[in-house]
């Protein structure tokens, strides 16, 4: 399942997940409709800063509860519309969404953390995945990745993972709140992209 807008190719892209860094999770539930959709304290001031970057954002997130029969596509659709317009209110302009729809039993190429949709939307956008970073809260995100030579970057208080094991966050860059994410974003973009333009030297002069 696809949102896209038209966008002028770059190499580097800022993949970005949605539940638990976007918008808030619920406990022990999913997000079924806008009104249960609460964006992460500060995320909508930093994504308008990653904004400034002008590389393309895209959303990679997977959504089992349409799998499960809680959710329409439909109803995924009204709730993505809502939130795309409240970040381009901002001046936030996502590139593309992506969605994977199945549970976790289905064993679908799909969900992260395996990487199908990061590989897709690098074959859309013509993106050099290892110059590339993936912004999620946990260790799917981590390893859907790290999969595919893209740069992960951990966001958030409540970082999950399938594991009690921390072996998946060994050098992972992490931003706790919604201040840092700019800052440690753009270092691991410029890791990146050693001596490339596509991230300016001095673009931390805006915090």
């Amino acid at each position: 399942m696809i949102w896209s807008r038209e966008q002028s190719r770059n190499d580097s892209a800022i993949f970005i997940d949605r539940d638990g860094v976007i918008n808030c999770r619920r406990a022990d539930d999913y997000v079924l409709d806008w009104s249960q959709f609460v964006f992460v304290e500060g995320i909508r001031e930093a994504l308008r800063e990653l904004a400034s970057l002008r590389l393309p954002m895209i959303l990679i997130s997977n959504q089992s509860a349409i799998g499960r029969g809680l959710l329409e596509p439909a109803e995924l659709e009204g709730i993505t519309k809502r939130m795309w317009k409240t970040l381009e209110q901002d001046g936030t302009l996502l590139s593309a969404a992506y969605f994977c729809p199945h549970r976790p039993d289905e064993k679908c190429v799909c969900r992260k953390p395996q990487p199908e949709l990061l590989k897709q939307a690098a074959a859309d956008f013509a993106i050099d995945l290892t110059r590339s970073v993936l912004i999620g809260d946990s260790d799917a995100d981590v390893k859907a990745a790290q999969a595919v030579g893209c740069h992960p970057v951990l966001f958030g208080q409540g970082l999950t993972a399938c594991s009690d094991s921390p072996q998946w966050m060994q050098d992972v860059p992490v931003a706790r709140s919604a201040k840092d994410l700019f800052e440690v974003t753009v270092g691991t973009l410029q890791k990146a992209n050693p001596g490339a333009t596509a991230v300016s030297p001095d673009v931390t002069s805006r915090r």
